[in-house]
């Protein structure tokens, strides 16, 4: 059905393309679609998938992470050095304005970092910044980070984390989430001009000198959930660019002489998690072999080949992270493909009959979980999918509320292990309780040594893969439906990352 729809659309598009693609490329102006729309880019509350490739661009921290070489680099840090084992101690750069016009300094980063690490600030994931004891201000352009105690992870998380916020503008606005929306003073290359339900505008911001110099004018984002009519923005000029098009719809449109598909190696990962401890009504799941049975019955490689985009790009997973991520190290595999020994398994568990559960799913990978429903059908799990946005998801998962959920994580943007423990197993996000996996948690974030952290990680992902807690389905390329006259160009930072500043017209020449 997609695949006729998109070429009817195809078909009807061609005569009107190429005019409003001119305009907007004369007016330096690249239009980007948002399937789920965000209400602030404010990188600290709303840290999505498709908020982050906006507010990258907007705000910056003072150190990044190279994933390409593998190392931490300086942005607004000139230089930083551990003098202690949980003390940081950090030398700004002197040149750096907001878009405000305001000049950055030691205040800003110590107000931003003191506000988002104090327990009265109410934050969906506390612990990224609650390992604060304080920020001391050493000069007008250093400081000094202090730890409660030995943090691991502290360099990595400041890296991922700890954007500098404007403090004379921040301070001044009475709901710190709307930072994002009514305004946004960053140092990135691109500025926020206006954000509302209908979409958001970024512009460049000349006062930035850095090499991450922002390619286009303006950056617009447009909300359109349906991805048809996505497609057909696509197709009369609407926009310029569709992300996460879907692979029917892919192999439609790439036959439009106007249109190119972009397939990029993501840095996304598809994940499936599994209610193990009985939290949602549904308490099936709470015996292992009903968990090793759902996860036997799915055809990941079928499903990989026919339903995700970018083909040969896609990479599939043995553990809830890729070996390029930071601490990532595991001697296990998932559960494989074994419709037969499913079906013996849940016989064993007390279900011969079959069993019912409610499949949840985020609604840009819908697609994977009807795929996955009609595996698991095929030996008596009855498997009814719930599409959600994001909100709800997060409020649902907090409630304790999903049996089974399928969804999908930016790890590119924060690649480091301790990043996902405290997307699964923290807070009210964890449905396993597993003391093996907490203590080995605890043991990893105050050893200093990384192959030492990097074994005692090894044995908490190996008892994921053991207990069948959570399926690490694949990675989820980024795959781009764009206007001809558009291209994707490599990220500054990492080669798993695509942000709007890295979609540009194909006359760019980096300058």
């Amino acid at each position: 059905m997609k695949m006729t729809l998109a070429a009817a659309l195809i078909g009807a598009a061609v005569l009107s393309w190429t005019q409003p693609s001119y305009a907007q490329k004369s007016q330096d102006t690249v239009r980007l679609a948002i399937q789920d729309m965000f209400p602030g880019l404010d990188s600290y509350v709303y840290p999505t998938s498709e908020a982050s490739q906006f507010h990258r661009d907007i705000y910056e921290s003072v150190i990044a992470y190279d994933a390409r070489n593998g190392k931490y680099v300086p942005v607004l840090a000139k230089s930083w050095v551990r003098v202690a084992p949980n003390v940081i101690e950090m030398e700004l750069r002197d040149d750096v304005k907001f878009h405000s016009g305001n000049p950055m300094t030691a205040d800003d980063a110590i107000y931003t970092w003191t506000f988002f690490a104090d327990p009265a600030t109410k934050l969906r994931s506390p612990s990224r910044y609650n390992w604060i004891d304080k920020v001391e201000k050493l000069g007008p352009y250093k400081l000094r980070i202090v730890g409660k105690q030995t943090f691991a992870d502290d360099i990595d998380t400041v890296a991922n984390y700890f954007n500098v916020f404007d403090s004379k503008v921040h301070k001044t606005i009475p709901d710190f989430a709307d930072y994002g929306r009514v305004s946004a003073s960053g140092t990135g290359p691109y500025k926020l001009i206006s954000l509302d339900n209908r979409g958001v505008t970024l512009e460049r911001y000349d006062g930035y000198q850095r090499p991450l110099r922002a390619a286009s004018k303006r950056i617009i984002g447009v909300s359109i959930p349906d991805e048809q009519t996505r497609i057909a923005q696509l197709l009369t000029g609407g926009i310029d660019v569709i992300r996460n098009i879907s692979t029917d719809n892919a192999k439609s449109l790439a036959a439009n002489p106007n249109i190119k598909i972009t397939n990029v190696k993501g840095g996304d990962i598809i994940y499936i998690t599994l209610d193990a401890i009985g939290r949602s009504e549904n308490k099936a799941l709470t015996d292992p072999r009903v968990r090793k049975a759902f996860m036997m019955a799915i055809d990941r490689d079928t499903i990989i080949k026919q339903l995700l985009p970018g083909g040969g790009v896609v990479e599939s997973m043995d553990a809830i992270c890729f070996k390029w991520v930071v601490n990532c190290a595991y001697s296990s595999k998932v559960t494989g493909y074994d419709p037969a020994g499913a079906k013996k398994l849940l016989t064993e568990a007390g279900f011969p009959n079959g069993l019912d559960l409610q499949l949840s799913v985020w609604d840009p990978v819908k697609f994977i979980a009807e795929a996955v429903s009609g595996d698991l059908r095929k030996v008596g799990i009855r498997a009814t999918v719930q599409t959600m946005p994001l909100a709800t998801y997060v409020r649902l998962r907090g409630r304790g509320e999903l049996t089974t959920f399928i969804g999908t994580y930016p790890i590119a943007g924060q690649p480091n292990l301790v990043n996902l423990f405290d997307l699964f197993f923290l807070a009210d996000r964890d449905y396993y309780n597993d003391d093996l996996i907490m203590s080995s948690y605890k043991q990893a974030v105050q050893e200093l040594d990384e192959t030492k952290r990097k074994a005692i990680y090894e044995k908490a992902l190996n008892r994921i893969n053991e207990m069948n807690y959570i399926y690490p389905f694949s990675s989820l390329p980024a795959a781009f439906a764009h206007s001809k006259d558009v291209k994707i160009v490599d990220n500054y930072y990492s080669p798993y990352m695509v942000d709007v500043n890295d979609l540009v017209w194909a006359d760019y020449n980096g300058k």
